[in-house]
């Protein structure tokens, strides 16, 4: 459409143009010359290349993006600068993704693969998997960035500096993109080369179509894209038929944490929600064959990737082998609801620091008393007598969403399925290294076993899309669209079922259901990545009462951090980096840096 700017200079001679095949020398021919004379001689070529951009463009866990919202905290800025962000501190010196890579590489397929000698219908394929991959980042720059250059051709490496395209033209173009690739692609694939399980599918697009329509506002597209996708793509929800040994043994203690009778709650059914909602993530269940999962980032042995290091060391606690990277809020936890589906009742911050500092107070003394005695033999001490149960501390804990048990390691709370055996119990380490800063660790998206080269990577293929965000961008649009119906509770109700909770109310007006959509999405998808831009859908004020002034603190009352809000976060600073390279981006940098 038009040329980009000085922006590809230190990567136009670098485009990966095979599987394997890289140039950065500046002095050697560009690789858009190349390409075309020796690398695109057959259909393998073409295969090859398209691969390289699965590579780049797949996304792996969500995490991370969780750090720019007040539900995740990460101790280490060479991670992430999402506590930077979060105290309104970011500015044009923060590379916040200005990537363009990915997108020049899938210009340079779309302009090689018409000449080569191919299969046509395969042809046809491949052009609409790679013109998918191109929308989804173009989604994520535009969810980013706001307006940003819409580049669809290869460029010279001279091509004039230009500016930014309307944020109308770019959502245009990735509506399009999805449309027209969805209809190009198979509804699945039979595995083998080359129709490899784990490609863009056609309702891996029209998902792409449905995430975006809803942040776009277009909740008529959301809804009927959505619906196309349950009523016709075959997916469903993860489930487990019977527990483990490990599970068992946990499952055997949730009479001290929920009280089953009291609330009319069918324990069988709690249990398995509970371990059907986190061995969605477990490496025996992390493969195209999950019915849940709708694209995923797939896990290759053969590679290091820090994706999957992120699954399993940096989330994990020093505990278990890990490095306490990103770890949950309080302001996440406080948000799971009642057992029976209600706003739990919760203490203030200065009674809950309270009863913490009362119960680790008795930790303390009980393992003091005798060099035999460990935190664990303490909590289950307190398990075995029931007295966990009345603990003041634990009493917040109690009669909870079971979503919160299997998704947040809370301290004084047992976990039996780990890599250290069924003598687990987490202990809040304040100031230990690799250790929590906000009290909790995150226990979803984590695999038990790692890979047996020692990297510490988890092995299983990680569900960048799937069934449950559907239903809730289902439930989320059609609210909009029609109202608080029967249609939204049936798919706000599939969550409930498989994980054990009661079915959602079934009258509530539009603004009560969108405020139960909002938490039930934050709850069924944390640490999956989208609490910022469900945020910033929701409006300034929204984000405004979600940070401004709220502390993220730790279970004894200490402050981490006092997040403040400015609307100039709605959108990031274009990188000087991008600038320098092409100046004319600093007259249309976005307001307020």
């Amino acid at each position: 459409m038009k040329n980009i700017n000085k922006l590809f200079k230190s990567i136009a001679f670098c485009t990966i143009i095979g599987a394997t095949v890289t140039s950065c020398d500046l002095e050697v021919e560009p690789p858009s010359s190349i390409a075309s004379e020796t690398y695109w001689t057959s259909e393998k070529d073409a295969w090859m290349n398209l691969n390289v951009i699965y590579s780049n463009t797949i996304p792996g866990i969500g995490i991370y993006d969780d750090t720019y919202s007040p539900d995740a905290y990460c101790q280490y800025s060479w991670e992430s600068s999402g506590s930077t962000f979060l105290q309104n501190g970011m500015s044009a010196a923060y590379d916040a993704g200005w990537n363009f890579e990915t997108i020049r590489k899938a210009n340079l397929f779309l302009s090689q693969i018409e000449s080569c000698p191919m299969d046509e219908d395969l042809k046809a394929r491949f052009i609409a998997e790679a013109r998918v991959m191109r929308a989804w980042q173009y989604l994520s720059l535009t969810q980013t960035f706001g307006k940003v250059p819409l580049i669809t051709e290869v460029l010279p490496y001279d091509a004039e500096n230009v500016t930014r395209d309307e944020v109308s033209v770019i959502r245009e173009f990735i509506m399009k993109e999805l449309t027209e690739g969805a209809a190009g692609l198979p509804d699945k694939y039979s595995g083998g080369y080359p129709n490899e399980k784990g490609r863009i599918t056609k309702y891996a697009a029209l998902s792409l179509k449905a995430r975006a329509a809803l942040n776009f506002g277009d909740y008529a597209t959301a809804e009927s894209t959505a619906k196309d996708i349950m009523d016709n793509g075959g997916f469903s929800l993860f489930r487990i038929s019977s527990l483990s040994d490990a599970q068992q043994k946990e499952a055997d203690e949730m009479d001290l944490y929920v009280d089953f009778a009291k609330f009319n709650i069918d324990k069988d059914k709690f249990v398995k929600g509970m371990f059907s909602y986190e061995t969605l993530w477990h490496t025996e269940n992390g493969n195209t064959d999950n019915p849940e999962y709708i694209m995923t980032r797939q896990y290759a042995a053969s590679d290091w990737d820090y994706q999957d290091m992120v699954r399993y060391t940096s989330m994990r606690p020093n505990q278990l082998g890990g490095w306490s990277s990103v770890t949950p809020t309080q302001n996440l936890v406080d948000t799971y609801w009642a057992v029976d589906g209600s706003k739990p009742s919760l203490p203030s911050k200065t009674e809950r620091a309270s009863n913490y500092t009362e119960l680790r107070k008795e930790a303390d003394e009980f393992i003091a008393a005798d060099n035999k005695n460990t935190f664990r033999l303490f909590v289950e001490n307190k398990v075995k007598s029931g007295e966990i149960k009345n603990e003041k501390y634990i009493s917040e804990y109690r009669n909870r969403d079971s979503r919160l048990y299997v998704s947040i390691m809370l301290p004084f709370k047992g976990w039996y399925e780990t890599n250290y055996g069924t003598d687990f119990a987490y202990e809040w380490i304040k100031g230990g290294n690799n250790e929590s800063k906000t009290g909790f660790n995150f226990r979803k998206t984590l695999p038990l076993e790692n890979d047996p080269s020692g990297y510490g990577q988890a092995t299983g293929d990680y569900p960048c899309i799937r069934y449950g965000e559907i239903l809730l961008i289902f439930a989320e649009a059609r609210t909009q669209t029609t109202g608080f119906d029967g249609q939204v509770q049936a798919a706000l109700n599939e969550l409930r079922d498989r994980c054990g909770m009661p079915n959602v109310p079934t009258s509530l007006s539009k603004e009560q259901g969108l405020e139960l959509i909002r938490n039930e999405r934050r709850i069924e998808l944390a640490a999956e990545g989208f609490r910022l831009d469900d945020m910033i859908r929701y409006g300034a004020a929204y984000c405004k009462e979600q940070i401004d002034n709220v502390d993220i603190t730790m279970p004894d009352g200490e402050k981490v951090i006092t997040m403040k809000w400015d609307n100039r976060m709605l959108l990031k600073a274009i990188p000087q980096s991008a600038i320098d390279l092409n100046p004319l981006l600093k007259a249309d940098q976005n307001p307020g840096y």
